[in-house]
């Protein structure tokens, strides 16, 4: 278990409010990873080593948010249970978890519609309580969390491309809770998950163009033989030829590349 550290910037209160639940990561990406990193260097190393090596490559979304999962717990000391919530539409649901007991937690939250995690993606900002400290905010939640064994709760937003896409979700079994340290590191996490998944959906976005410029200049070429052909046959300009498919595809309700491409077949077994 590790010890809060008091940097004199964040004043740890008994009965927290909405705005003091963010007590030790108001920091910059690169103050944030110096202090992490003079602290806990070991453990910064596993992180980048899991989020930015081989592993990371080549997953797809859901995969990167279970790796997130299992690197958290494996790398911050009062972590018990680890897990993703991403919110779609305004509905959250859980997208990956290291055990049960986080999809019962995460339930509870969602049973109740609040809980640290939620509150964390609603207000972008890190949630950080023990048991008691939840019970005031919470507690038709922390009763029932209380009842799967959690005494203590962190949860990190992640925000992805200006959207809160999320948030991680830390337990612990321990009533002394989580410390600034362990608050810094899943800040941290939080911060290369957000990455990470951002990047992911551009690629995804970039592939789907891709493949629909693809499909594009596919269906381009086909209706450009078939005006071909049927201006031969037909003894007609390119545009007429072209206005014959157009007409046939909008009788039909048959895409025009389609009827281009039955067009090539029918000519083809005419020739044939």
């Amino acid at each position: 278990m590790s010890a809060d550290t008091d940097t004199g910037e964040h004043e740890r209160v008994a009965a927290p409010g909405a705005d003091d639940l963010n007590r030790a990561t108001g920091l910059g990406s690169l103050d944030l990873v110096t202090r992490v990193a003079t602290a806990q260097p070991a453990a910064v190393g596993l992180v980048v080593d899991a989020l930015t090596g081989p592993d990371a490559h080549g997953r797809d979304v859901t995969e990167l948010l279970q790796l997130v999962a299992r690197t958290a717990t494996a790398t911050i000391d009062d972590c018990d249970s680890a897990g993703v919530t991403v919110v779609q539409e305004g509905t959250p649901f859980t997208s990956a978890w290291t055990d049960e007991r986080t999809l019962a937690v995460d339930r509870d939250q969602y049973d109740v519609d609040d809980g640290p995690c939620l509150h964390a993606v609603r207000t972008g900002s890190c949630v950080r309580v023990t048991v008691s400290e939840a019970a005031e905010l919470w507690p038709d939640f922390t009763r029932a969390a209380t009842a799967d064994g959690v005494l203590a709760f962190l949860a990190c937003p992640l925000v992805v491309d200006g959207t809160r896409f999320g948030a991680l979700n830390l337990y612990s079994r321990s009533m002394d809770g989580f410390s600034d340290h362990d608050e810094a590191l899943a800040t941290l996490i939080s911060r290369i998950a957000s990455g990470l998944v951002a990047g992911q959906l551009r690629q995804h976005r970039s592939a789907t163009l891709i493949s629909q410029l693809e499909e594009a200049i596919a269906s381009r070429a086909v209706i450009e033989q078939a005006k071909g052909a049927i201006a031969v046959v037909r003894q007609v300009s390119p545009d007429d030829a072209f206005g014959i498919l157009r007409t046939v595809s909008q009788e039909t309700n048959v895409k025009l590349r389609e009827v281009a491409a039955r067009t090539l077949r029918e000519f083809g077994a005419l020739l044939g």
